[in-house]
């Protein structure tokens, strides 16, 4: 019986408490109140100065400055292809054109008659891609029975992670079995 009668006097101290609380968070919460009230009141004074359309977001971006043919220059970019040399890398020269297009004409070449030509005009899609219309010609003696290998029209290269260079995407060599071209274009003097 005494312990039925300790539980319950237990029961009510923690029932008061609990009720009390609020009590004490009611006072702390009602200045909370006030306070978020007056912040309120003074919001609305400044958005009624103000004016709605001073706070409005504009709905388009800004337009991005397009590089026109007087704002970009011309340069010179190694080039390379891995069947002639890393180290020696060859030379692309390019000049500005419109909307943003860039001729280029180059060549990397070895004392053994190996060589890589680009002839086009190239432009930049985004930080890591480069378009190019052209030609890219190919000529090794140890690949394609010494033969040419010859692409022509749209192709796209790659710059893949923090690499200072491009690479086209279109590798297979001519005489393909699994034989691959890897032509890099290496950042250069144009602003490209």
């Amino acid at each position: 019986m005494k312990s039925k009668l300790f539980l319950s006097l237990i029961f009510i101290i923690v029932l008061s408490s609990c009720f009390n609380q609020p009590a004490n968070n009611n006072s702390s919460n009602s200045g909370e109140n006030i306070a978020l009230q007056k912040e309120n009141d003074s919001l609305k004074n400044v958005l009624s100065q103000k004016g709605k359309k001073d706070l409005e977001i504009p709905k388009t971006e800004p337009a991005v400055q397009k590089k026109t043919k007087s704002n970009r220059r011309g340069g010179k970019h190694p080039i390379t292809l891995q069947w002639i040399s890393w180290d020696k890398p060859g030379e692309a020269a390019l000049e500005p054109l419109d909307d943003n297009w860039y001729s280029i004409s180059g060549s990397q070449k070895n004392k053994y008659g190996d060589e890589l030509k680009i002839e086009g005009k190239i432009r930049r899609l985004s930080e890591k891609k480069l378009e190019f219309e052209g030609e890219i010609i190919t000529k090794i003696s140890a690949n394609n029975n010494g033969e040419p290998c010859i692409k022509n029209g749209k192709q796209l290269f790659y710059g893949k992670g923090n690499r200072k260079y491009f690479r086209l995407q279109n590798m297979i060599n001519c005489e393909e079995n699994m034989l691959l071209d890897y032509v890099d274009i290496y950042a250069g003097t144009s602003s490209l």
